[in-house]
């Protein structure tokens, strides 16, 4: 493999993302009824443990992004080993397993605790009727690339789960009320709490401007240092507040609701280091690939993707005229224009986004894109 730098092609129409980067619309069918079922167990969790509450988007429940298209990723192929690096509520775990009647092993992670309590039981039933051996822990893949090599399938959910948005006490929420939380690990020691009120000036604007992209950072820099003067910041409201006191009136209430989300997207990725994280696991994940394994990540931000997009370049060790033979057995429909190098196929040159259909019903995976990558 390569040395390591910092760093969808489907059926469908291709369009081009404001960055001026070509993507592909999914061609996939769009399954209401999965989609329904999905909305209906976990709307039905959630009134069972009293946490039944909607966003300003009107997000009620969790269900799984884009997962006709994760389905088609892994279609048709012997599927031994599955890893879900980011279980969430196990929707397209789920799926995944009762797709491959051949999985013989199963590995669920995720750092978020009540996640995993949330998925168990569902995972469990697929499990129940695949008849495959089974782990889900709260760890990270790291931890277990020594314990399970020749992967067969890989895939990482990069999004927020709508559980954890719901819930104000999380801190994740714009229009929530809760404390400065913003772990996905509750066990971590840093919150975002301690970002706003203990870190120097030139590290908390850094963080605005860097993993926000936020254009105003100067002047929310300038405002979270005047707020220490007063107390500090210690809720989500009172962050909200210094937002919107900073936006102007003119772009009423969406244009504040905007910046906010960008400042908590800001500090949500400094709280949980998520960028060298997510670049770590990818490197990680490709190694423990077996030879055709595939690593599937949906990401939802600018910055997400391009760490996939130039990692997954990086890891294939791309070479002008360099062609494989594993590349003429790639002739599923979803994968059209690809990049072949030493190491691997990035099946996605351009990333899949949701079908319209799915964007009408979830609003939040609007920004999704799914990005693949076979290992040779």
């Amino acid at each position: 493999m390569p040395p390591r730098t910092r760093g969808g092609v489907a059926g469908g129409r291709e369009e081009v993302h404001p960055s001026g980067e070509a993507e592909t619309r999914s061609d996939s069918e769009f399954d209401l009824e999965a989609y329904s079922q999905n909305l209906a167990e976990q709307s039905a969790r959630a009134v069972e443990k009293g946490e039944i509450r909607t966003d300003f988007e009107g997000v009620v429940a969790h269900v799984p992004v884009m997962l006709g298209e994760v389905l088609q990723v892994f279609h048709g192929r012997r599927l031994r080993s599955f890893v879900d690096c980011t279980v969430g509520a196990g929707g397209h775990s789920s799926a995944i397993i009762r797709a491959h009647p051949d999985l013989q092993f199963y590995l669920g992670l995720d750092v978020d605790t009540t996640a995993l309590e949330t998925a168990r039981d569902r995972i469990d039933a697929a499990i129940e009727d695949a008849r495959c051996a089974s782990e889900m822990e709260h760890s990270r893949l790291e931890a277990h690339l020594r314990l399970h090599l020749s992967l067969d399938g890989i895939l990482m959910d990069l999004g927020m789960s709508s559980m954890q948005v719901n819930n104000p006490r999380r801190g994740f929420s714009v229009l929530g009320d809760g404390p400065l939380d913003m772990r996905m690990n509750p066990q971590a020691a840093l919150k975002a709490e301690d970002i706003l009120n203990s870190w120097p000036e030139a590290e908390v604007g850094r963080v605005l401007k860097e993993y926000g992209e936020e254009s105003n950072w100067r002047l929310l820099q300038k405002k979270i240092m005047s707020a220490r003067l007063h107390g500090g910041l210690h809720s989500t409201k009172e962050l909200a507040d210094l937002v919107r006191s900073t936006s102007p009136k003119s772009k009423g209430r969406q244009g504040w609701i905007k910046t906010a989300t960008r400042v908590f997207q800001a500090l949500r990725i400094a709280v949980n280091d998520e960028l060298k994280t997510l670049e770590d696991a990818l490197y990680g994940s490709f190694e423990c690939l077996s030879s055709g394994g595939r690593l599937a990540v949906i990401s939802f931000h600018s910055l997400e993707d391009r760490i996939v997009k130039q990692t997954f370049l990086c890891i294939i060790n791309k070479e002008e005229g360099v062609k494989s033979s594993a590349e003429e057995e790639v002739a599923e429909n979803w994968s059209k224009a690809r990049v072949v190098g030493k190491e691997g196929i990035i099946l996605t040159k351009r990333p899949i986004t949701p079908t319209e259909e799915e964007e009408k019903l979830n609003v939040r995976c609007r920004s999704a894109k799914l990005r693949v990558i076979q290992k040779i």
